[in-house]
């Protein structure tokens, strides 16, 4: 695993720009966003006293890509800022407009009686579109979708009300530009309740920063030589709010996982980038983080881990993005473009669980992969199995054809490090080697 070299820094320099344009606004407004959960919060808390319903309004704009395609970023960005002031005409101290991306803001408006109400307020806005906005020496005509969730119900969710509000925003596109939808809440059905309430808990965890990496060490079989850490969400739990649901199974069931995989990935490339600074001989640590397939095929996604890598300013190459084989089989069409956009810019890509999926095989050859992960089933059973210990032996020799790297989980024995070195398998983890920690223990290692 080698640094980051001058032609992949050349080469980088002008999506680096790009990206650092595009992601800037949207780390700047985190902090508006924390505003929205918790006024979202409040409106809710204060709902049955007041009287009065309170709306999330979804404000896409339509031509904001297509300026920035023909004008930049630059002026993109002073457009969006020109709407915002527009929009900002159309709320109260009690309300909160913030901008979500660069080209769609939330606006929460806190007294609104019925729909009639929320659709007039809808029109209102829309208003604001009916003539072009000067920007600079350009007048330029925008219109915007609006999703609306109303909410008339108290014990209604906040994740459900934005969940509300995006769909109806996709309902309104559907209809046309300059279109408006309106969701109104719906009685919680006790089924979806707990759901709702461990979405809840997961958002004000990463919010709150209680969830963080852990890191289990990867061996080189044959010296026991550390050569880097495979990096998992820990949630820093002190209240058993998280014992009674699997929260990274819940975040996979919803689009929460982009979140919490992006959280993770920050703070371990931080890491990583204070272990390679501490000791020259450390500069080899490598981290393997697992992803969702969604960072393969939701828009802009991919472009999103670049620039946090080049933002943490680490070595591409030390780091190996793993996806589940058996997630890319439904989405092939989508994920190979991506794949190859990540191994571009010098990521390593590895197949995680790899002999769970019913086409493992064919992963040699479809997919641009640099690591195979052997699934610990196979490790738990090769010394009791003749056929779990030939399809290692098969994995390996392939692997060894095509120029992959091996990694096997889930080695929990001196028996079964033993056999693995027989077979020739290169590096691997398990409890046999260590459990995974905290980085403060990590960092033992490291200085060991």
């Amino acid at each position: 695993m080698t640094t980051v070299d001058k032609d992949f820094t050349a080469n980088a320099h002008e999506l680096g720009q790009q990206l650092t344009a595009r992601m800037t606004r949207v780390n700047s407004d985190r902090a508006q966003r924390a505003k929205l959960l918790l006024q979202l919060r409040s409106a809710q808390k204060h709902f049955p006293n007041s009287g009065q319903h309170f709306a999330l309004y979804l404000i896409k704009i339509d031509n904001v890509i297509e300026v920035e395609q023909d004008f930049g970023i630059d002026l993109s960005q002073q457009l969006m800022s020109v709407i915002g002031n527009q929009l900002k005409l159309q709320i109260t101290d009690d309300d909160c407009l913030v901008q979500l991306q660069s080209d769609e803001f939330a606006l929460l408006k806190t007294q609104v009686s019925d729909s009639q109400s929320a659709i007039k307020i809808a029109n209102q806005l829309q208003v604001r579109f009916r003539f072009s906005f000067q920007v600079q020496s350009y007048n330029m005509p925008c219109c915007c979708n609006i999703g609306i969730s109303l909410q008339t119900q108290p014990k209604y969710h906040v994740t459900q009300i934005l969940k509300d509000a995006d769909t109806a925003l996709k309902n309104a596109k559907k209809k046309g530009k300059g279109q408006y939808h309106l969701a109104i809440a719906k009685p919680i059905q006790t089924t979806n309740s707990t759901m709702l309430l461990q979405q809840e808990r997961l958002a004000e965890a990463l919010l709150n920063n209680d969830i963080n990496p852990y890191y289990q060490p990867i061996i080189e079989l044959n010296s026991n030589r550390l050569i880097g850490f495979e990096v998992m969400p820990h949630w820093n739990n002190n209240h058993a709010s998280n014992e009674d649901f699997n929260f990274t199974s819940l975040a996979e069931r919803t689009d929460m996982i982009i979140s919490l995989d992006l959280h993770i990935i920050k703070q371990a490339c931080r890491q990583l980038k204070s272990w390679h600074a501490s000791h020259i001989n450390n500069q080899q640590i490598i981290l393997t983080i697992g992803l969702s397939v969604k960072h393969l095929i939701l828009d802009g996604a991919v472009e999103h881990l670049i620039f946090v890598i080049q933002q943490q300013q680490i070595p591409p190459q030390s780091l190996i993005f793993e996806f589940r084989e058996q997630d890319f089989i439904a989405q092939n069409d989508f994920v190979i473009s991506s794949l190859n956009k990540l191994r571009a810019v010098g990521v390593s890509l590895g197949l995680d669980d790899f002999g769970k999926g019913f086409s493992s095989l064919n992963a040699f050859f479809k997919y641009p992969i640099d690591y195979i992960k052997i699934d610990q089933s196979f490790t738990n059973r090769m010394l009791m199995s003749k056929k779990d210990l030939s399809l290692i032996r098969v994995i390996r020799d392939i692997s060894h054809d095509m120029g992959l790297h091996v990694i096997v989980e889930g080695i929990d024995s001196p028996q079964q490090h033993a056999k693995l070195v027989e077979l020739g398998c290169e590096y691997g983890l398990g409890s046999y080697i260590a459990n995974p920690m905290h980085h403060d223990q990590a960092n033992g290692l490291l200085e060991a």
